[in-house]
């Protein structure tokens, strides 16, 4: 919440919608399996862009070892 309160003027600039249409959000997420050679642990991430601007976004490595594509 200190990080909150300190940083209030800070904030995402969004384009100006001229109709509801042109509003979208876009979501891309992949996972990679195996990815690491040494420890064999797989890698996700995810990025939310809301009309063309990055809003969320998470990288990291999965805390055990992937069996399959799926479970990665």
């Amino acid at each position: 919440m200190r990080y909150i309160k300190g940083t209030l003027e800070y904030g995402i600039l969004f384009p100006k919608c001229l109709t509801e249409d042109s509003i979208e959000l876009i979501v891309y997420y992949d996972a990679d399996w195996c990815g690491d050679k040494q420890d064999r642990k797989s890698t996700s991430g995810y990025i939310f862009k809301f009309m063309n601007a990055s809003i969320s976004w998470c990288a990291k490595r999965q805390p055990v070892v992937a069996l399959s594509t799926c479970e990665s």
